[in-house]
């Protein structure tokens, strides 16, 4: 009896050795093999996703989507990165209209520890397709990390925009304003996350630590003060379980 668990796997197989006699440009099946590979890779079974990621490209070795989708997998795996970096860069220059390809040549420059790459890429990802706040979001991440805050600060500020609830996202957004000596605005950000997080730790130390670095002892102090009562709250709501013994 066949299990569950091997009949992906039979599929693919099946799909594998599918004749491709006539195919034309070389496509016959390709599809399949995308599809089963991109289900077989969400299903947890990475290796055999390769396989037919692999075979697609060799039944059509010019046509982008396997290469794309190999990436995807290279990226979630951390493995094959510098492979899938060089595939999709020989691939870059007949399909440099498409906003996906640059988005995981960022993402594998970013991988291989390449933050200049990484933010051509970006860039490149969002000039073609600007809605995409959670690529933008990572493009202005690279540029801090590049010390380019006015810049960060710039593509912060459109995501902004489109995640006005996100706080982790304004507490970046604020560093970035520091980071290029806008301390006003940065100042702004950091009182709205902690308006918007009643209540919380993390926000009111963020701000203490904002005002430290500004030179201002004592209101840092104050703010310290207020946390330390926050936190004090926080552990008498959640008191430790009592002893078994």
């Amino acid at each position: 009896m066949i299990k569950h668990s091997t009949i992906p796997s039979l599929l693919l197989a099946s799909l594998l050795i599918a004749p491709v006699a006539n195919a034309e440009p070389a496509r016959e099946g390709v599809s399949s093999l995308l599809d089963w590979g991109r289900y077989l890779r969400g299903d947890g079974d990475p290796d055999v996703a390769e396989v037919g990621f692999d075979a697609a490209i060799e039944r059509a070795p010019t046509w982008p989507l396997p290469y794309l989708e190999q990436a995807e997998l290279a990226i979630a795996r951390r493995e094959g990165v510098q492979e899938a970096r060089a595939a999709l860069l020989r691939l870059e220059p007949a399909n440099a209209q498409m906003p996906r390809l640059h988005r995981l040549l960022a993402e594998l420059a970013e991988l291989s520890s390449d933050d200049e790459a990484a933010a051509r890429s970006f860039e490149k990802a969002l000039d073609l397709l600007p809605d995409q706040p959670t690529v933008r979001a990572r493009y202005a991440a690279v540029l801090a990390r590049l010390s380019r805050h006015d810049r960060a600060a710039a593509e912060y500020a459109r995501v902004m925009e489109d995640l006005p609830g996100d706080h982790a996202m304004r507490s970046r957004y604020a560093d970035a304003l520091e980071g290029a000596g806008r301390y006003k605005e940065a100042r702004q950000q950091l009182d709205l996350v902690v308006q918007r997080q009643p209540g919380k730790e993390a926000p009111l130390r963020q701000l203490a630590r904002f005002l430290e670095r500004r030179g201002d002892r004592k209101g840092a102090a104050a703010i310290n003060a207020k946390a330390d009562g926050v936190s004090g709250k926080q552990r008498n709501l959640r008191p430790l379980p009592p002893s078994k013994i």
